[in-house]
């Protein structure tokens, strides 16, 4: 918009300087074509050259003028609001057409006193002082005039105008004053109005500009003490109000749209907040209760407890408990962050997703499946290495926990970008919930096969470590059991893909097969987190 703007105010500038430049060079021409002058004489002092030329330009040739500088500002401002642009119009039109009628004015007067020297003058000041104070004049007017806003003059027009209005007022006033001493009486007189104006009239010209500018900039101030008395009464338990906009769109007004935008995150963080240590406090709550329950139980009954069992059982709430904290505390540091500026690294996704798949094969959770791993070919991807692999760690773990008997991993390239997929063959998230698996602590173990499900934070943490990298993390379509899609963007590996010993592969194996468990496939050591 603001390319716009100067655009309009450029094109109405040289619109009004060009009908000063072919209005003194028609007097000019005529002048020229009246023929030579007289030589000295009276009648060299009485011939009227170019009277009737001068009579054009003083009706109606200062309208048309400034009708063609009001339509050339109107078609150069088509980019902006219907408000703007009937403001910007009329202010070129009626500021062109108060200087016209100024300089046509002195061109009338001027003519019976030296007609044949009129139109060499005219030529002359109008190039080198008129035009260009036409022009540069009528585009502040369209300046100030064409901010963005649709309602009111912005801000910093108000105090233009006020300014200039004010000091325009008053010199004029001395001007006048001059001129009429000069009628009515002898040059004494003119030098005591001279006088009277250095000590009197310049301070009280300063004064009342500064007094009006002082008075408008209080009155456009009006919004910002507005916002900052709405923004000293909002508390965090009243985050859903909002700021005054003013109607305009200049500074104070995008403060004001800026503050409302605030807020919003603010509010929508400030619910996040409440809501997830409510979710918290809930999902600490069952472990510790139960972890309570079974070791007083066994406290007031200690002759009959299996006290290996007892502790074994105990062992497994903590770990719960110690793994549920770990989440808590990850989220927590991601909530509200951005990735920080730290030197990442080009990690292999396949090789790091081969090494999971083999990792998994030897954990209890997956001894009666069989996973297996497909990679076409090395997907180097920029990012922290061990945010990386808690990604791939927390989708394969929980198809792990839903699969009846097999589990698919496949790594691709495509469109600079690599995907990974891992599909399951268990019960599969219902279309209503594939958005919902991503909220903290939702649980849709109640629908699936197996009941050993985790505490709900798996897939929200995958999701915000993909989002973070500048990739994606969805539930796809799948004829039986969860799809769940990872994109992240492709790096530029260079050598690393081609080394030597480092070709596509895969890695299949079942319950016990064989596999070390091999590096998360990651040049040079890891990276520091986000």
């Amino acid at each position: 918009m603001g390319e716009y703007r100067m655009r309009a105010v450029w094109a109405t500038g040289a619109a009004a300087w060009l009908v000063v430049v072919a209005a003194v060079g028609w007097l000019e021409y005529a002048d020229g074509r009246f023929g030579p002058r007289e030589p000295e004489g009276p009648e060299r002092f009485t011939t009227d050259r170019v009277g009737p030329q001068i009579e054009l330009l003083a009706w109606p040739g200062f309208l048309v003028g400034a009708v063609g500088v009001a339509v050339v500002c109107g078609l150069a401002t088509r980019g902006h609001a219907r408000a703007v642009r009937i403001r910007s119009t009329l202010a070129a039109g009626a500021t062109s057409g108060v200087l016209y009628g100024v300089y046509v004015s002195w061109l009338v007067q001027e003519n019976p006193v030296k007609p044949w020297l009129i139109a060499e003058e005219a030529f002359r000041w109008g190039l080198m002082f008129i035009g260009p104070s036409a022009g540069v004049l009528t585009a502040a007017a369209v300046w100030t005039a064409s901010g963005r806003g649709g309602g009111r003059v912005s801000f910093g027009g108000r105090l233009v105008l006020t300014a200039a209005g004010a000091t325009a007022v008053l010199c004029l006033s001395g001007v006048y004053l001059l001129r009429q001493a000069r009628v009515e009486g002898p040059q004494q007189n003119i030098d005591e109005v001279l006088w009277i104006g250095l000590t009197t009239g310049v301070p009280l010209v300063a004064l009342c500009t500064g007094i009006l500018v002082h008075m408008a900039a209080a009155r456009a101030l009006r919004p910002v003490e507005a916002i900052r008395q709405e923004l000293e009464d909002i508390a965090g338990h009243s985050l859903d109000r909002r700021v005054p906009v003013p109607p305009t769109d200049d500074v104070i007004g995008r403060l004001a749209r800026t503050t409302n935008d605030t807020l919003d995150r603010l509010e929508h963080a400030s619910v996040r907040q409440r809501q997830f240590v409510a979710d918290a406090a809930h999902e600490l709550r069952s472990p510790l209760a139960a972890l309570r329950a079974q070791l007083e139980s066994a406290l007031r009954h200690p002759e009959g407890v299996d006290w290996a069992t007892v502790v074994e059982d105990a062992a497994a709430d903590v770990v719960r408990l110690q793994a549920l904290a770990d989440d808590l505390l990850l989220l927590a540091s991601m909530d509200g962050t951005r990735p920080r500026d730290r030197v990442r690294e080009d990690v292999d996704l396949a090789a790091l997703a081969e090494d999971l798949v083999r990792e998994h094969q030897h954990l209890p959770e997956a001894a009666d499946l069989k996973l297996t791993c497909e990679s076409g070919a090395r997907a180097y991807v920029s990012g922290d290495a061990r945010q990386l692999e808690r990604l791939l760690r927390n989708v394969l773990g929980n198809a792990c926990r839903h699969a009846d008997s097999t589990v698919t991993v496949t790594v691709a390239t495509g469109d600079g970008t690599a995907v990974l997929e891992v599909v399951d063959d268990g019960p599969g998230i219902p279309p209503a919930d594939r958005h919902r698996v991503f909220d903290r602590f939702t649980r849709l173990d109640e629908s699936r096969s197996r009941a050993a499900g985790g505490a709900g934070l798996g897939l929200p943490i995958a999701r915000e470590i993909a989002t973070r990298h500048g990739g994606t993390l969805t539930v796809g379509r799948s004829e039986r059991g969860a799809r769940l899609v990872t994109t992240l963007p492709l790096c530029d590996a260079g050598p690393l893909a081609t080394k030597a010993g480092d070709g596509p592969g895969g890695v299949t194996g079942g319950a016990g097969g064989a596999g070390a468990t091999g590096g998360v496939g990651v040049p040079g050591g890891a990276a520091p987190g986000l």
